[in-house]
């Protein structure tokens, strides 16, 4: 799907009618020269939900989940630091009306997160988090992308560009995340982040309807 204004109505199209952006703002959100996306606020009938899940200014997230951002390992970390965004994102999905689109900036970080959490409380099997997580980790990896990183060693956040990653890198790079995921399905219990009804309906839009 190309981005712009032909991006939106294309989603459009395809049903979706709520988006939920899990950037950081003003950072991320704003339009730049080399980044000068239409938010679909623009586009008539989607509805647009600002829903970031860290606090980029927060000194004890960077301290503990900056030098690990990217990575499985860092999700119940962001929880403990951040419970009302996550809960925020989550209960903007549950309540959304129509088919939802959720998105960060590289769509495999936050993205991975908050769609494992919908899955885990949807009852999915661990393979299929798994499978998920690492099915978006490629996807995302095989495109050429920019956003913001934490420097530990400067104590701030930089520009980054990147290409694609190359196939045995993406292969390290899941074997390297998919213990972390597995302790996490394991150890943490997504549902208790959303109210029951919130839940509810999470598992209604997520699981299969009988035929």
């Amino acid at each position: 799907m190309g981005g712009g204004e032909g991006g939106w109505a294309a989603a459009k199209a395809a049903g979706v009618r709520t988006v939920v952006d899990l950037r950081n703002a003003p950072a991320e959100t704003q339009r730049t020269a080399d980044h000068p996306a239409i938010r679909p606020e623009s586009v008539d009938g989607v509805v647009f939900v600002p829903a970031p899940t860290e606090d980029p200014d927060d000194g004890e997230f960077l301290r503990v989940c900056g030098p690990r951002l990217d990575h499985p390992c860092s999700w119940a970390d962001n929880v403990r630091l951040a419970p009302d965004r996550i809960t925020a994102a989550l209960r903007a999905i549950a309540r959304a009306d129509g088919a939802v689109l959720v998105h960060c900036a590289g769509g495999r970080d936050r993205t991975g997160m908050i769609s494992a959490m919908l899955l885990h409380i949807a009852s999915a099997t661990d393979e299929a988090i798994i499978e998920d997580y690492t099915a978006g980790w490629r996807g995302a990896g095989a495109y050429a992308g920019h956003g913001w990183v934490y420097d530990p060693n400067r104590e701030s956040w930089q520009r980054h560009r990147h290409g694609p990653t190359n196939p045995h890198e993406l292969d390290r790079q899941v074997a390297d995340r998919v213990p972390a995921l597995r302790e996490w399905i394991a150890t943490f219990d997504s549902a208790d982040l959303v109210k029951p009804d919130d839940a509810r309906s999470l598992r209604s839009l997520l699981r299969p309807v009988a035929t």
